[in-house]
């Protein structure tokens, strides 16, 4: 199936999401006593990144069995406070999560005195058209570049949802700081994730 430009857009800002958490996680876990040089590797079917550990034991860590443990507090505390991180262990969570949106595939994280995390990449998977079939979907960017400031709102506002939850726009106003204008065209973005119920005075957001 042929992949329109509005799909390619929906993947990059899933892709970039999950740069960043691959980035923050390997800082904030880093032991930096050790001269292992980290690593970040992109390659044609996935990315990885390879990083010095104080392995608390060996293994594969998935978001059932993980037990949060920053190695590096000071550097999560300041993460969080910039937004790029939400809570302990959300670095796990929401790299299964961005990892099924553009590849299709779980992500592997593998525990031990070098630590792995390795994301599964498929330039043919849409996460569009698996849901939608042939149908475009409702991200409407033109030619426009995805600024690092609009990828870090669409993280916010999906972090920030419950499943099952329904949510106002002021709701989103009051996480985002913004006006409802520009709340209204961040949600339209996300279309694929979240469904609008209700008429315009009314209107409520939750999660598909």
């Amino acid at each position: 199936m042929e992949r329109t430009e509005r799909q390619e857009k929906v993947d990059i800002i899933w892709q970039q999401l999950c740069y960043w958490e691959m980035i923050a996680n390997t800082l904030i876990h880093r032991e930096f006593t050790s001269s292992y040089t980290a690593k970040f590797v992109i390659e044609k079917d996935r990315m990885y990144t390879e990083n010095a550990n104080r392995s608390s034991g060996d293994g594969i860590i998935t978001p059932d069995n993980m037990e949060p443990n920053p190695k590096n507090p000071i550097i999560a505390s300041f993460f969080r406070n910039i937004g790029w991180s939400d809570r302990l262990g959300s670095g796990v969570r929401n790299i299964f999560k961005y990892s099924k949106y553009y590849s299709g595939k779980e992500p592997e994280f593998i525990e031990g005195d070098v630590f792995r995390l390795i994301v599964p990449l498929n330039e043919d998977y849409s996460y569009d058209n698996v849901k939608n079939g042939d149908k475009k979907t409702a991200i409407k960017n033109g030619d426009k570049k995805i600024s690092k400031k609009t990828i870090q709102n669409y993280k916010k506002i999906l972090e920030f949802m419950e499943e099952g939850k329904e949510y106002t726009i002021q709701d989103f106003c009051n996480l985002l700081n913004l006006k409802p204008s520009r709340t209204k065209e961040l949600l339209k973005a996300l279309t694929q994730d979240i469904e609008q119920i209700g008429n315009n005075k009314n209107r409520k957001y939750r999660l598909k």
